[in-house]
């Protein structure tokens, strides 16, 4: 059931939605394509794939930087490649700690933070191609174990996905601590590629998995996003620019997976062979919206505290989502909205959104069965209105429920900040 069939969040504050084109829809995606050493420019607007760069090895996930330049980690020449706009492949740095270098990420300061698969070792790269080992095996405490896939995190953290044990840990650049993130919960299956999203989630494609796995980075928790019969191997993950991810796979396809876990078919040429990474200019400027948890709820029937979360980011023209969790099945209840937070006690608990007008309630019910059973997701694409940049939105749930103290269980709060 989906009580309402378009964002509220964006009609009540705009008392209209637009139908917004994806932010960057006609920037071209840069495929890594192992079997013939290269690089492949695929126009996105013509599906069109020339030859970018040749001549390389097993170009792997690879990241365009503000020099304008795409840097490639080789794994089979041991090398970082610095690739021009043109198309001219140089060697930025090589050997030390690189023997297998699988990911390129971007560090705060426009350098490069570079995995190894088989050295197991996280790497700094300077504009001069000088390494700082940042951390490794030993170093690790074992908590690095064929490091692959790697995300820089909004909260200045490095992700990393390790293929050997299928665990999740996250690098403190600064420090160089590990620290585990999660054990995947049997839901990861040789781990590649990972991203880090706004609002507290980690995407991990799984390559003999077939599927792509949420990670709640709060608590650690495993979740199936998408294992859509098409999957096949997927390879490298990226936050798409209008939002959901991008995922490269073995059945040489390019696919958009939507904020639901949907899957649409973008690219696909198997006459190239598997497809490893994908590089698009537009990641370089993600989306900065972001949610934000606040406050505490009021437990329900069975205990369970009705949780409200976020998926992705949102941005004017692109698509996120709100979910509402741990809730009495088969309940009504509101969304609490407003543009400012608040504190007021409510039903022995807190009212944590300011809902005087502009704000207000809004009816929902949540389908389900039983105590926290209950649960409700609603997507939404914001207008592509730069005006709505820096808005924030503030939301909790509340329920009717005869098992709450008295008779309301409350959400979390949570910010919807709104960035460009």
């Amino acid at each position: 059931m989906r009580p309402i069939p378009i964002c509220a969040l964006a009609v009540l504050v705009l008392g209209a939605l637009s139908v917004p084109a994806a932010r960057a829809q006609d920037d071209d995606y840069y495929i890594s394509v192992p079997s013939f050493g290269a690089i492949m420019r695929v126009d996105a607007l013509t599906g069109n794939a020339t030859s970018f760069v040749a001549g390389m090895g097993v170009p792997f996930y690879g990241v365009w930087a503000d020099d304008g330049n795409l840097y490639m980690p080789d794994r089979s020449l041991g090398v970082v490649f610095r690739v021009s706009p043109t198309g001219v492949a140089s060697a930025l740095t090589a050997g030390g700690f690189l023997q297998s270098p699988i990911t390129a990420v971007l560090a705060p300061e426009g350098a490069l933070i570079v995995s190894d698969l088989f050295l197991g070792t996280i790497v700094h790269v300077d504009a001069a191609g000088h390494q700082t080992l940042l951390a490794d095996e030993a170093s690790s405490g074992g908590l690095l174990a064929n490091p692959g896939g790697l995300a820089m995190g909004p909260d200045g953290l490095v992700y990393v996905s390790n293929n050997e044990n299928d665990t999740v840990v996250r690098l403190d650049p600064a420090t160089g601590v590990v620290e585990p993130v999660s054990d995947g919960g049997g839901l990861l299956n040789d781990a590649g590629g990972i991203v880090v999203d706004n609002a507290g989630n980690a995407y991990v494609a799984n390559y003999s998995g077939d599927s792509i796995t949420r990670i709640l980075l709060e608590t650690g928790e495993a979740r199936m996003f998408c294992d859509d019969p098409f999957m096949n191997s997927p390879n490298d993950v990226r936050l798409a620019p209008q939002g959901g991810l991008h995922v490269t796979m073995k059945n040489s396809a390019l696919v958009h997976i939507d904020v639901r876990g949907q899957l649409t078919l973008l690219h696909q040429d198997q006459g190239f062979g598997a497809y490893d990474g994908v590089a698009l200019k537009a990641y370089r400027t993600p989306c900065s919206g972001a949610f934000v948890p606040y406050g505490t709820g009021l437990a329900g029937t069975g205990g369970f505290v009705p949780r409200l979360g976020g998926l992705f980011a949102p941005c004017p023209g692109t698509t996120a989502a709100i979910e509402m969790e741990d809730i009495k099945g088969g309940a009504f209840g509101s969304l609490a909205w407003g543009l400012s937070p608040w504190a007021v006690p409510f039903k022995q608990g807190q009212l944590l959104v300011d809902i005087s007008p502009p704000g207000g309630l809004i009816p929902l019910a949540f389908p389900g069965v039983g105590p926290g059973g209950g649960a409700l997701t609603l997507d939404f694409t914001l207008p592509d209105t730069a005006a709505l940049t820096g808005l924030s939105i503030h939301l909790q749930v509340l329920v009717a429920d005869p098992g709450a103290p008295a008779g309301v269980a409350m959400s979390n709060g949570l910010q919807e900040r709104i960035g460009g």
